[in-house]
């Protein structure tokens, strides 16, 4: 590894960065895409049943896995000589928590079910899933961490574009009546076998199991469960409550905007898991100067991409629904904002991962989450949905000031620059004020969106030498090194 290349750097961050984020959004936004042909090959009901399945697996997974995986890229600084001994440690853990709550799911029997809602001949299926589930989580962080991001790229397409068009191809193939079945089993099995196989390779690696490293591992990773199971329900809670509180009709407008925003969302994880261990590597090296301006560069970037989220979001709502949820883009730009908000209030977590301070982070997340709900369930019926993308701003708003104020308690407050990331906030939060009007006059919006490219354009050319020297510099270095 070069001097250009080494933990830390910005040309390894920005290298491993893109294949992470490029990899994962285009792997995830294959699922958005796919969505219209299996609403239309499913009845309403069993494309329900598979949701339904989709999100307790997707909830399930964090208390299953126990968010072993989010303490890999931390232990690394603490157990680096034996690090796959680690990996091997929370994986076992993993495997066995799965497997205790799997007995006490088929101990519960119809009570469980009746809680979870999905048909029992998939109760067996859904933990075969979130066993191995678990372990390509663990196996994919170890990745990240050790930088080997062409792994963690090759393993993303593979897991999501095989057990798709597995899904795809055996629903086309079947009757109507088998067609849950199908995707469930199509999607679901080709994807937990891959886990399986990461589960092999890092138990072949070190089959080592300690009752120290699982207790370093548990002692981070329950703050963690509380943590991103109660930021998992902040987003989640949008439709859940609207449909209790208003209804059918209201709860198609919420889910065509979060639908909508969901390709945001998804890039902003991609972008927030790629900058983790960059951040970390440069918290142990005490680089303040690269994270304040990392960090800084990151809620630009970040702020960036949402302006111009919102000001698309009329062509992106049209796009997936028609004009009959055209009402639906007045939500998006404080969802957008909000998923904003999200990700920059992650990084001050990261931080905290990083110096093994999450409990507090955790206690107030859990706490804001309930206050979160409670308001929708009392506000919807007064402002109408309307309410809802200002609630999600005020819970992230909220949590994002708590964690930064955790920061400069740990003594972390040089590294952020908050008055930069205060500015690029505002200025965001100006353009969400705009766009109310431009979405009423479609000619100033573009010439809006044009400006804005042009500005982008030119910074690109005012920078033109630097990034030239980048892309020479990685050309040449492919000449010297084509096997890299």
């Amino acid at each position: 590894m070069t001097d250009s290349e080494k933990r830390g750097s910005t040309n390894l961050a920005i290298k491993a960065g893109l294949w992470y984020v490029i990899s994962t959004f285009l792997v995830k936004g294959l699922s958005f895409i796919t969505t219209p042909v299996f609403s239309r090959l499913m009845s309403k009901g069993d494309y329900g049943e598979f949701s339904n399945f989709a999100s307790w697996q997707a909830t399930l997974l964090i208390i299953v896995g126990a968010e072993l995986y989010n303490t890999i890229n931390r232990a690394y600084y603490d157990f680096s000589e034996d690090f796959d001994g680690y990996v091997s440690t929370v994986t076992i853990t993993s495997c066995m928590i799965s497997a205790t709550l799997y007995v006490l799911a088929l101990i519960g029997g119809d009570y469980v079910l009746s809680i979870i809602a999905i048909p029992k001949e998939f109760i067996h299926v859904l933990f075969f899933v979130l066993t191995f589930q678990a372990c390509k989580q663990i196996y994919l962080a170890r990745e990240r961490t050790l930088y080997r991001y062409k792994s963690v790229a090759a393993m993303s397409v593979c897991n999501l574009i095989i057990p798709t068009l597995i899904a795809v191809v055996l629903v086309m193939l079947s009757e109507e009546s088998s067609r849950l079945s199908a995707r469930i089993y199509g999607f679901y099995i080709p994807s937990a076998l891959i886990g399986a196989m990461c589960a092999y390779v890092i138990l072949k690696r070190s089959r080592k199991y300690k009752f120290e490293y699982c207790k370093y591992a548990m002692k981070l990773s329950l703050p963690l469960i509380a943590n991103y199971l109660s930021a998992h329900l902040l987003t989640s809670s949008n439709t859940i409550v609207t449909k209790n509180v208003l209804g059918s009709q209201a709860v198609s407008t919420v889910s065509m905007s979060s639908s909508a925003n969901h390709i945001l969302t998804i890039l902003l994880q991609s972008v927030s898991g790629a900058v983790s261990t960059w951040l970390m590597d440069n918290l142990n090296q005490q680089n303040i100067k690269a994270v304040r301006k990392g960090t800084l560069l990151y809620v630009a970037g970040v702020a960036a991409v949402s302006v111009g989220v919102m000001l698309m979001s009329p062509e992106v709502i049209w796009i997936l629904g028609g004009a009959k949820y055209a009402d639906s883009v007045y939500l998006m730009p404080g969802m957008v904002v909000s998923a904003m908000v999200q990700s920059i209030s992650t990084i001050f977590t990261i931080i905290l991962t990083y110096e093994k301070k999450v409990v507090k982070t955790a206690l107030y997340t859990s706490i804001v989450s309930v206050v979160c709900i409670l308001s929708k369930m009392f506000l919807l019926p007064v402002f109408g949905v309307i309410i809802l993308p200002f609630i999600n701003i005020c819970c992230f708003g909220t949590l994002t000031a708590v964690n930064y104020y955790l920061v400069v308690r740990a003594g972390y407050g040089k590294y952020i620059n908050i008055k930069g990331i205060l500015a690029v906030i505002g200025f965001t939060f100006v353009i969400m004020g705009v766009s109310y009007y431009l979405y009423k006059n479609t000619i100033l919006r573009y010439a809006v969106i044009g400006i804005m490219a042009v500005a982008a354009a030119v910074i690109m050319y005012k920078y033109r030498n630097i990034i030239l020297k980048l892309i020479n510099r990685k050309l040449k270095r492919k000449k010297t090194n084509p096997e890299e």
